[in-house]
């Protein structure tokens, strides 16, 4: 491996442990998945896909 793939590598694994170390803003429940979502315009979306679905804001 070279090191700008290594350092890349270090990089992408920072961001992606920072990703799921933090608390999700929206998590969507629908039939037989769970999404969690950033944004309102995302939630938005998954109830028009689906309407009958459930969701949770966190305020953290």
């Amino acid at each position: 491996m070279k090191k700008n793939e290594l350092k890349l590598s270090k990089k992408t694994t920072k961001i992606l442990n920072e990703i799921k170390s933090s608390t999700p803003k929206i998590v969507f429940h629908a039939k037989n998945i769970m999404v969690t979502l950033r944004s309102k315009e995302q939630l938005k979306q998954w109830l028009e896909r689906y309407p009958s679905g459930s969701y949770r804001i966190n305020n953290a």
